[in-house]
């Protein structure tokens, strides 16, 4: 009994007779096989999903695939170093695509989008906590992004991105706007093209100089155009120019919602987080971000205009801030605002409205009627009827789009003139314009890879026309 007692005292806890003790326990990996275990298997895993890919991984350029020139490579090397990536990524996804996130994602990125040593490694990103880039180029004029870059809020009171005008001189600001809009290939510089073709027609037509360059604009003041240069057709609308630039389908359209001192407030509430970085506190068009621009941005505060005005309507209103005004500061804002309540507010900004602790009511409402010229100048020459984008003939030309998309006032037989009296304005005259910008473009960046020695698909693919990808 002794032996028994003192045996299971001494191997621990009671077992049946008969039965072996359990064995030692022992550590069978040592604290250093460990260690270097955990080593080898993080680095395999680096080396196969970051080494190999990046030095192994060679698609074909891609159809739309374009070289950066120098002054772009020049901008995407401040894009990484300033860690810009961390909150825009650099590439669209399948579920982006025509969800108005933004602004538009018309294309689903490719793997030969990113071809040749200047684009890889892909910017690719951390996270998004503002929009894509990948296909920024050529939603927003240049005069847009240095405004933007400045001080973000000038353009977007309600963004979260930080003010950039302590990083970067006149100098760096332009190239990197030079990375942002020619990175996204060639349906990218297609854009631009459109998006430089429109400055020209806007400029020359409102007699407004070229906008300042750099952050310039910061401390100079604000642009004015100039009526004296100007020389309109007397059998012309002086607005017919601008009529060019919104879809016929809008020129005479009415607001479909009622005037209500709910639907004004509403309107006044988004006008105030939205819109006053450009048109100003008081709807004048002297907002902060306003000297960055040229066209100036547009004012409000003139019951003349609100009234009677040939590109004023509801309908005139309600395009541009949806689609946007190419060549101008005005982004298309898509579903991002309450549209209609906007343009209902606006039309009651001459009757001082924005002023503070003022709630708009129905009898400040200045209601739009279209004068007897504009009613005779659409029987006559730019008819409401006979838009291109009716037409069951489909356009197959990539400038012939563009134009189209910048252009939609205009149908395939209206020829006439900018308000300087003397350049010409049709579908036509768009294409030849944007095609010949686009091959400037496409052309120097080419030429400058080339010299760099970076690496070229062969030369057919240059010759490979842009395509337009589905837009919302």
């Amino acid at each position: 009994m002794d032996g028994e007692r003192t045996q299971t005292q001494h191997d621990g806890p009671e077992r049946p007779r008969g039965w072996a003790p359990h064995p030692r326990e022992q550590m069978l990996i040592t604290p250093l096989v460990a260690g270097l275990g955990g080593l080898l298997a993080f680095f395999t895993v680096v080396f196969i999903v970051v080494w190999l890919p990046i030095h192994t991984f060679d698609p074909p350029a891609s159809l739309d695939w374009a070289p950066l020139s120098d002054q772009a490579v020049k901008g995407r090397n401040l894009f990484a170093q300033n860690g810009c990536y961390v909150c825009h990524s650099g590439y669209s996804r399948p579920q982006d695509v025509r969800e108005s996130l933004y602004f538009l994602y018309p294309k689903v990125s490719q793997p030969g989008d990113f071809y040749g040593s200047d684009q890889s490694p892909n910017l690719l990103g951390t996270e998004r906590t503002g929009p894509d880039l990948s296909q920024e180029s050529g939603w927003h004029p240049d005069d847009w992004q240095r405004a933007h870059f400045y001080d973000p809020r000038f353009v977007d009171p309600l963004s979260l991105m930080p003010p950039m005008k302590s990083l970067f001189s006149d100098t760096q600001i332009e190239q990197l706007i030079t990375f942002v809009e020619t990175r996204s290939g060639k349906s990218g510089l297609l854009r631009y093209a459109g998006q430089l073709y429109s400055k020209h027609v806007v400029t020359t037509n409102q007699g407004f100089p070229q906008p300042y360059t750099g952050f310039q604009g910061a401390h100079k003041p604000i642009l004015e155009g100039n009526d004296k240069i100007l020389n309109p057709p007397k059998d012309q609308l002086e607005e017919a120019p601008n009529l060019a630039q919104i879809d016929r389908s809008y020129w005479l359209s009415a607001n479909p919602l009622p005037v209500t001192e709910e639907n004004l407030l509403r309107g006044k509430e988004v006008f105030l987080q939205r819109c006053v970085g450009c048109h100003g506190i008081a709807g004048d068009g002297k907002g902060p971000g306003a000297a960055f621009m040229s066209p100036s941005p547009a004012d409000f505060t003139s019951a003349d205009d609100a009234c009677c005005g040939g590109d004023t309507g509801p309908g005139d209103f309600y395009y541009r801030i949806l689609r946007g005004w190419p060549g101008t500061g005005m982004e298309n804002f898509g579903d991002r605002l309450d549209i209609w309540r906007v343009v209902l507010f606006v039309k009651t900004i001459p009757n001082h409205t924005l002023r503070k602790n003022v709630v708009p009511e129905p009898k400040d409402y200045i209601v739009w009627q279209p004068s007897k010229e504009l009613i005779a100048w659409l029987k006559s020459r730019q008819k409401p009827t006979g838009n291109a984008s009716f037409s069951k003939k489909a356009v197959t030309d990539p400038f012939m789009q563009e134009a189209m998309r910048v252009l939609p006032g205009l149908a395939p037989g209206d020829k006439f003139l900018l308000n300087d009296g003397k350049t010409p304005l049709s579908l036509d005259d768009a294409a030849a314009g944007i095609k010949a910008i686009y091959q400037d473009l496409l052309d120097r960046a080419w030429n400058e890879a080339r010299a760099r020695g970076n690496k070229l698909p062969p030369e057919v693919q240059k010759a490979i026309p842009p395509t337009v990808p589905g837009q919302q």
